[in-house]
Order: C-alpha cells, then sequence, then structure tokens
C-alpha cells in the first residue's frame, strides 16, 4: 500500500512541477524574446540569431526555475489533496508528514544532484556560449547605427567618416572615406584613409572596431616632406559609440574550476550562487509540507499564496545576501549558508506544529 502511496504522490506532483515549469519558462521566453525583437528592431542583433539566443539563455534560466517550480508543484499537489480530503484519510491510516517526506524527499535528492551538474558544470558552458553568441551577432549587426550617406563624428569629433551605402545584407559598409584629426600631444600626424568597405568588430574586452578593408592611408600634414602612403587589406579603429556602456564582466560564464581555485570575494560568492541552486530543492522540499497544509473548507490555491510568498522572500533574500558578501557587509566564510538554514528552521517549527495539532485531535477522540 506505501508503494502505491509514494506513486501516487510522485504522480500528482510531477504533473503539477511540469505545468508550473511550462508557464514560467513561457512567461521567461516571451520577455526574452520581445527583449531580443526590439534589439533586432534596433540594428543591434540580426534577425536570424534571435532565436538561438533565446534558446539558449531559457535553457540557462531553467537551473534556476526548477527549484522554485519544483516547490510550488509540490504544495499544488498537497493542497489539492487536503482539499479533497485525502490527507484527512491519510492521517486516519497513521500516514503523517513525516511517511509524505519520504518520496518527496527522495525525489529532491535526484533533483538536486542534476542541478548540482548542472549548475556547477553545464550552466557556466552555456553562459559562455550565449556570450559569445550575442558579441558575435552584435558583430555583424545592422551597421547602420554608425550611419551612411552621411559624415559621422567618433570620440568627440577626433574620428570622422563617411560611408556611400550599406552593403545588400546591411552588414558592411561600402566606399568610406575617413580622417583622423592632428593630435599633438600624442605627436600623431592628421590621417586619411579611403576603403571599399568597412564592418564593425568586437573584441574579447568588449572594445568596438571598424575594420577597413582594402583600402589606402595617407599619414602626414599637408605641406610637409615627411609624408607616408600605405595600402592595405585591413586596418582597424578603435570607435566609442554614442550610449555604448562597457560590459560588465560575466562572472556566470566562469568555469567552476577556476571559482574553486580563487580566493577573490567575488568569486567565491559566485561559488557559493552556484552551489546554492541544489541546496534550495531540499530546502524548498521541506518547506512545501507544512505550507501545502489547508483547511478542506478553502480553495484549491489557498495556501498556494502563502508558499509562494515564502518562496519570493527566501529566494530574494539569497539575492540579497549576495549582494552583501560582495560589498564586505557580511563575511564570505557565512556567504550565503545563513539564508538556507532560515526556511530550513521554519519547516522544522511548522512540522513540530502540524504534529501537536494532530497529537491533540488524536486525545479529543
Amino acid at each position: 500500500m506505501l508503494r502505491i502511496l509514494d506513486r501516487y504522490l510522485l504522480r500528482e506532483v510531477l504533473r503539477s512541477w511540469l505545468a508550473i515549469t511550462l508557464i514560467l519558462w513561457l512567461i521567461l521566453a516571451s520577455n526574452r524574446l520581445v527583449r531580443y525583437l526590439a534589439q533586432a528592431a534596433a540594428g543591434e542583433l540580426p534577425g536570424d540569431v534571435v532565436f538561438v539566443l533565446l534558446g539558449v539563455k531559457t535553457a540557462w534560466f531553467l537551473v534556476y526555475v526548477l527549484p522554485f517550480s519544483l516547490a510550488l508543484g509540490m504544495v499544488m499537489a498537497l493542497g489539492r489533496m487536503y482539499r479533497d480530503n485525502e490527507m484527512t484519510v491519510l492521517s486516519a491510516c497513521a500516514v503523517g508528514p513525516w511517511r509524505i517526506y519520504k518520496p518527496l524527499l527522495a525525489m529532491g535528492v535526484v533533483i538536486a544532484l542534476l542541478l548540482l551538474w548542472l549548475a556547477l558544470y553545464v550552466s557556466p558552458g552555456i553562459a559562455s556560449y550565449g556570450a559569445r553568441l550575442e558579441r558575435q551577432a552584435q558583430e555583424e549587426a545592422d551597421v547602420s547605427l554608425l550611419g551612411a550617406g552621411r559624415f559621422n563624428e567618433i570620440r568627440g569629433g577626433a574620428l570622422t567618416f563617411y560611408a556611400e551605402r550599406l552593403s545588400d545584407d546591411r552588414k558592411d559598409m561600402q566606399n568610406l572615406f575617413v580622417y583622423v584629426r592632428e593630435d599633438r600631444k600624442k605627436g600623431r600626424a592628421p590621417l586619411v584613409m579611403v576603403a571599399e568597405s568597412a564592418h564593425r568588430m568586437m573584441d574579447e574586452t568588449g572594445d568596438e572596431y571598424m575594420v577597413f578593408v582594402d583600402g589606402h592611408r595617407y599619414e602626414g600634414r599637408p605641406g610637409d616632406a615627411e609624408y607616408r602612403i600605405m595600402q592595405f587589406e585591413r586596418q582597424g579603429v578603435r570607435i566609442e559609440l554614442p550610449g555604448k556602456a562597457e560590459p560588465a564582466p560575466k562572472l556566470d560564464a566562469v568555469p567552476t574550476a577556476r571559482l574553486l581555485s580563487s580566493n577573490e570575494r567575488r568569486d567565491i560568492v559566485e561559488l557559493q550562487w552556484r552551489l546554492s541552486v541544489p541546496v534550495s530543492v531540499l530546502v524548498l522540499v521541506l518547506l512545501s509540507v507544512p505550507l501545502s497544509r489547508i483547511s478542506p473548507r478553502k480553495g484549491r490555491f489557498g495556501g498556494l499564496a502563502m508558499a509562494f510568498l515564502v518562496f519570493v522572500v527566501y529566494y530574494n533574500l539569497l539575492g540579497t545576501a549576495k549582494v552583501w558578501v560582495e560589498q564586505g557587509t557580511i563575511p564570505a566564510s557565512l556567504g550565503l549558508w545563513w539564508v538556507h538554514l532560515l526556511p530550513a528552521l521554519l519547516a522544522l517549527a511548522l512540522l513540530v506544529n502540524i504534529n501537536k495539532l494532530v497529537y491533540r485531535a488524536r486525545r479529543q477522540k
């Protein structure tokens, strides 16, 4: 009979978990899709990589969504059983909360181990690939942001160029004239370049360049004897687009092996953040059983709102603790671990209270 109960509980939880995961994934995917479509419309991303980037980013999001959706699925499934008096029948058969934990914790341990592997080894690779793909897409993006058919000034007028037209795929500018102003402080003479085409490129540090292809370079002051003329196949010039911020370092893409060998505070907290993914699964499983306990007179979602609030506070507190560790407000040795302890103690207190209520009810009978 107990094996039948275990299979029944797991089936109900899996059904709710998959439904909630799908809903959360659709919400995240739609938000990210709107962002990518806006970037594509602004010429910052080519349209043919939008859905590839969407798949990469949402796959990375799932690692952090699964613990939350699993906990909500357990609360929904168990809450439905309380509403339909199934838990009352199980309690009459001497099946209490501790027995219900057995299949749920077994399921939680399996999922925690899977997420441990994903968070430590798979997720950084996905994040790195996504950042690389996005950077490459930006390099191939529509260069119309710089403008064709008009003179453009870059770096406060230090560099001025004119492009006659864009290529058919709108990735390259064609027939360019470039003028680099004289800089006496750096001992740089005026520079003029003409090229057949040019395109944008971003290096590994995030700096952007205009790469000029098949052209000539004329360097020197008019009237001076020292005048240099060069022919080139490729010539790069660093640019700074208006409003273009320097990209922030992507810690989520750093391999776990490098984090383990680092003593920097931000690397330590990033490692703890990744380890928090499987730990949060077990903590949320512990919380789900007592939070799902509702009166049969309440609706199906009677306990779901409270559980959702507790889970959101838990996740927000994790994010806040991460910032505190990065800023040095709390020591890195304490890190995020104290945050996991709080909901675990809350679950224990709720379970003790439930056992007291059950014991009183049995004594009154």
